[in-house]
């Protein structure tokens, strides 16, 4: 049987196709917003920055780690130093790296003397401007011949109803280097952050079990060591 010149089957054959086609138009998973990528490429230092920020606020190891040189140190503050001297003077790549994901996972951990840790929830950057131009570092400098800029910054870690927010408040200078990256035939530098240096405010030091609402930015990260 024919209908508009056409067999019967093949009808019934169009009309499958266009359902599996309406089928696909629509995912039945919902992405994980943690896992979305809204990062830019880092082809100027600003846009590095605004990667930097997105790792924190979604709490994406991956993207971190993408914006982190594997040379990257953290320069602590001596108050830092003197609360966690089994830290030493800078927190390396691999140490980053452990800290990250501990913190980023939301749970409670142990730091190495067993003191519990409560998990971060979320993390805010409610400030977090660059103060002046980027420009070359100095050979005598803490990390020399690079770009480096100052930034203040106010960060929020939420540790849950049961705990305080932490409040990191100051400026910390971030170093940068680059690369050149070709991608179809484009080739553009590719900026990662090597190095930073904490500069934010000091308040006493307290012990990690206690609530405490104004931390150093490496006192932070230390806890999660």
């Amino acid at each position: 049987m024919k209908r508009n010149g056409i067999a019967l089957p093949a009808l019934v054959l169009c009309a499958l196709v266009l359902l599996l086609l309406a089928g696909c138009g629509k995912s039945s998973t919902t992405p994980d917003p943690g896992t979305q990528d809204s990062t830019v490429f880092p082809s100027t230092p600003d846009n590095l920055m605004l990667n930097f920020q997105v790792a924190y606020e979604t709490m994406s190891p991956a993207i971190l780690a993408n914006a982190t040189h594997p040379q990257s140190v953290i320069v602590l503050q001596q108050s830092t130093r003197n609360t966690f001297p089994d830290l030493g003077a800078t927190l390396n790549r691999a140490a980053q790296v452990r800290i990250n994901g501990r913190m980023f996972s939301k749970q409670d951990v142990f730091d190495p003397n067993n003191n519990a840790i409560p998990g971060v929830q979320t993390i805010q950057f409610q400030t977090f401007q660059r103060v002046g131009s980027w420009a070359a570092s100095l050979p005598s400098d803490v990390i020399p011949n690079t770009e480096c800029a100052l930034y203040s910054v106010q960060f929020l870690f939420d540790r849950g109803q049961s705990y305080s927010t932490m409040k990191v408040t100051g400026n910390i200078r971030f170093y940068v280097s680059h690369r050149d990256s070709t991608a179809n035939g484009l080739t553009r530098p590719y900026y990662q952050i090597i190095g930073q240096v904490d500069l934010t405010d000091n308040p006493p030091a307290s012990f990690p079990d206690k609530p405490s609402e104004n931390s150093a930015w490496g006192s932070v990260l230390a806890l999660f060591r």
